[in-house]
């Protein structure tokens, strides 16, 4: 568990989450979907959320405590999915169908 308290483990979270919303961007450009500001906003949320959950399992882990890594998991876990469901098939709005 030692991987989690290092630097290492958020250097990589970081550069995860910057391919993350590049390839996010790409993507709606492809396919001619708008992005407009509050839909990145959204989706800045929820990367916040997910993030707090990796970081809460993370550190609940560091410190010792599997019990509240494995339920805080649990619960943030199934909360980012279904709200990262959610937030998808919001994002696909307004797209041009061609």
């Amino acid at each position: 568990m030692q991987f989690f308290i290092s630097g290492w483990f958020w250097f990589l979270e970081g550069i995860l989450t910057c391919l993350m919303v590049v390839g996010l961007k790409f993507y709606m450009e492809d396919k001619g979907i708008p992005m407009p500001f509050w839909k990145w906003i959204l989706f800045g949320l929820w990367i916040l959320l997910a993030g707090f959950t990796i970081a809460f399992v993370g550190t609940s882990l560091g410190e010792g405590e599997p019990t509240a890594a494995k339920l805080g998991g649990i619960l943030f876990g199934l909360t980012s999915t279904i709200s990262g469901i959610a937030l998808w098939r919001i994002l696909l709005t307004g797209r041009n169908k061609t």
